[in-house]
């Protein structure tokens, strides 16, 4: 039986009486924002001020209820909640916009409980994401309570152990289920980069003319995004380019360091000449410089919700990076 206080009934109780104080504050009165449903679970010890940040950033273009879920590390059967309010005065405003949030504390032992909880708080009619940052909660037996409660989910394989296994859970989702990485995200810059180069006239016509794709990436392990990247490659040129990967030294972005494409008549290469620059040659010419933006969770999150529906394309790529890694 679900604590009283965690009732849904109270906690939408308590949501509206948020809403008649805050009005009841302010003068000019206080503008509700709600475009989506924003569910958010993760392990109790990750830190508490990034994850408020990151979302009280996303509420300003992403406005919603969010409902964060903190999965306490107990044997002992744990479940509360309150409510509260993000509010922030636009620039020359005189009323404050606020979006509600609930936060919910929960043990592994208590999640099916929260399913029926949040169930109750997602707005009706309007997208609804599930964002699970962390892998370690994948695999708790009740974790799957969640997944058909929202129409998206969204992880995020830039601090995982086994990066790349990201893709065998993903996989193993229901085909009608929408599925994101925030490491996807990461890798739009350099998309971008690459595109840019055959934008070219002479050059757009040799993107069909290249012998060999070489990708470098950071740290020990070979990362999700570099799988990615492999699978936007083969995606793109089809499966008569060989791809290479090995890892590389120097800085990187998204953990990629450095991408060759070498063909007929062209010879490219992107490299991280810092943390968020790279720098583009053709044909041992300087091309281009960029500086690109920071790959943090904010960054990423708000990429991914412009992304309303199933992103075909990660979906295509998602699977091509599968067959990458099974030849490897």
């Amino acid at each position: 039986m679900i604590s009283a206080s965690v009732e849904p009934e109270r906690l939408l109780k308590e949501l509206r009486g948020l809403w008649r104080d805050l009005g009841k504050q302010d003068a000019n009165g206080v503008l509700r924002a709600c475009a989506m449903t924003l569910v958010v679970v993760a392990d109790e010890a990750q830190d508490a001020n990034v994850i408020g940040e990151t979302v009280a950033g996303l509420m300003h273009e992403n406005p919603g209820r969010v409902i964060v879920v903190r999965v306490r590390q107990c044997a002992e059967q744990v479940l509360e909640a309150r409510v509260f309010a993000q509010c922030w005065m636009p620039f020359g405003g005189r009323q404050q916009i606020c979006c509600e949030q609930v936060e919910i504390i929960a043990s592994p032992s208590s999640l099916l409980d929260v399913a029926t909880v949040v169930r109750a708080l997602i707005v009706p009619d309007l997208p609804s994401i599930l964002f699970c940052p962390g892998e370690s909660l994948w695999a708790l037996p009740d974790f799957k309570s969640l997944l058909p409660l929202t129409d998206k989910l969204i992880v995020d394989s830039c601090r995982m152990s086994e990066p790349a296994g990201v893709l065998d859970f993903l996989s193993g989702l229901p085909g009608s289920k929408r599925r994101a990485d925030l490491m996807w995200s990461r890798l739009t810059p350099w998309r971008q980069a690459i595109a840019r180069i055959f934008e070219d006239s002479v050059l757009c016509r040799r993107v069909y003319d290249l012998t060999e794709v070489r990708l470098m990436y950071h740290g020990s392990e070979e990362p999700s995004s570099i799988y990615y990247l492999a699978g936007w490659f083969m995606h793109v040129l089809g499966a008569g380019v060989p791809i290479n990967v090995a890892p590389g030294v120097g800085p990187e972005y998204a953990r990629v360091v450095h991408v060759s494409l070498i063909g007929i008549d062209v010879d490219a290469t992107i490299g991280i000449t810092d943390r968020n620059t790279a720098e583009t040659s053709i044909n041992g010419k300087a091309a281009e410089v960029t500086v690109f933006p920071d790959a943090g969770d904010e960054y990423a999150l708000r990429q991914e919700l412009a992304v309303p529906g199933r992103d075909p394309l990660f979906d295509d790529v998602l699977g091509l990076a599968m067959l990458m890694r099974g030849a490897r």
